[in-house]
This record gives structure tokens, C-alpha cells and sequence, in this order.
């Protein structure tokens, strides 16, 4: 398979996701609609023609391997020969941890030369805060990846709902000051510095706030 999707998550436990949200509205609730939010995310982006892309599940923590494969199961079960890898994420913060699933994803496929572009492997990470992705939107973006060295989708409160690229580029991954306004703008200064060309999808909203809440109820 060309191409690979990857989603990152965490096994939805009260108090340890959400936890800006959790503020407003309380542990309990705020695991609530994590786990709905991750669930509608996992069963958008299951595209109609399952060669497509493959699917990894990159989860946190390592030791609820079993309980989120149980949790994740109704909604791939729709996926004939599932094969869904499930691998725990490594890395001290999101940078180090979006950077080895890109690693571990796209050095088994190295693009020897640029004339081999077309046939290279490219992979995707998402995030499960934001509702508005779904299959169609992944596979413009992997479209995308043909012609570009990266494909990034911005969200308005200045981070990113979705990065992917076409070969393996750590850069992107260090000295950004995760969890800001500014982890775009940071993105995008790296890629002009490395000369990388770039696709850039439409902007969307994620769910990190109440305030994200009413919006998206607006």
C-alpha cells in the first residue's frame, strides 16, 4: 500500500484527556465527548475503496493495547480484512511522538530519488479533535502528497488538524512550541527554511474548549 493514514489517540479515561475542556465542564463529561469525538473521526475516515490507504492507530498508553483494540473494534469491523495495526506512541511530547510514527511508517518505504516520487510511500497523522475530517477529505490530501513534499491542514485556533508527507522530514518536529496559536506558523517557517513544497487543505475547527463547543453548535 502506498499509502498510509495515521491516527493518534489516547484511551479515554477521565482526567487524562481534555483536560483544558475538563476545567468547564468536569472530568467525566469531558472524557464523554472525547470518546464521542474519537469514535465519529475513526468511523468518517474508513474510505469506500479500502486500497485507498491503510490504517495504523498510534495509541496512549502503551498498557491499554487490549482495552482501546476492544473499544475501536464495532467501527472497523466494517473494514473487509481489517488489518489495522495498533502501535503505542513514543516519544517525550507530541513533536518526538508525530516524528517517530512518521519514522516507523515511512523509512520501510525510502524514496531512493525524485523521479520516484509517484510510486513513493506517504503517510498522514490526524487527531481525533476535530469532527469535521472524514475519508474524502484524507484522500484530497493524499492527492495532495503527489506533488508536494507536505500537505497540511490548519486549524483556527493556529494549530493543525492534519500533516503528512511524502518522505520522512524530522524538522517539522523540533523547536515548536506544541499546544499554541503559533504551532503553524512555526510548521510553515521550518518547511520555507528546509525549501519544502507544501499543500495546504482548508482550515477547520478542533474541540479543545467550551467555547469550541457552542461554535460548532452555531
Amino acid at each position: 500500500m502506498d499509502n498510509t493514514l495515521i491516527v493518534f489517540l489516547k484511551y479515554p479515561t477521565p482526567g487524562q484527556v481534555k483536560t483544558r475542556l475538563a476545567r468547564d465542564v468536569g472530568n467525566e463529561r469531558a472524557c464523554f465527548i472525547y470518546q464521542s469525538l474519537a469514535e465519529q473521526v475513526v468511523k468518517h475516515i474508513i474510505p469506500k475503496n479500502q486500497r485507498t490507504y491503510d490504517l495504523r492507530i498510534f495509541f496512549t498508553p502503551a498498557n491499554k493495547a487490549n482495552e482501546i483494540k476492544a473499544w475501536l473494534k464495532p467501527f472497523l469491523s466494517i473494514i473487509p480484512g481489517d488489518n489495522t495495526q495498533f502501535i503505542s506512541q513514543e516519544g517525550k511530547d507530541l513533536g518526538e511522538r508525530m516524528s517517530t510514527a512518521f519514522k516507523k511508517t515511512l523509512q520501510r518505504h525510502p524514496r531512493k530519488n525524485e523521479d520516484e516520487r509517484f510510486s513513493s510511500h506517504h503517510a498522514i497523522i490526524i487527531g481525533t479533535d476535530c469532527p469535521e475530517i472524514d475519508a474524502e477529505l484524507i484522500e484530497s490530501a493524499f492527492e495532495v502528497l503527489k506533488e508536494k513534499d507536505v500537505v497540511i491542514g490548519p486549524c483556527k485556533d493556529g494549530g493543525y488538524y492534519l500533516i503528512g508527507m511524502a518522505r520522512y522530514i524530522p524538522e517539522l518536529f523540533v523547536d515548536i512550541e506544541w499546544s499554541t496559536s503559533r504551532v503553524f506558523d512555526q510548521t510553515m517557517e521550518k518547511m520555507q527554511k528546509n525549501n519544502l513544497s507544501c499543500g495546504i487543505l482548508k482550515t477547520l475547527s478542533d474541540i479543545d474548549r467550551i467555547e469550541d463547543l457552542y461554535t460548532r453548535k452555531d
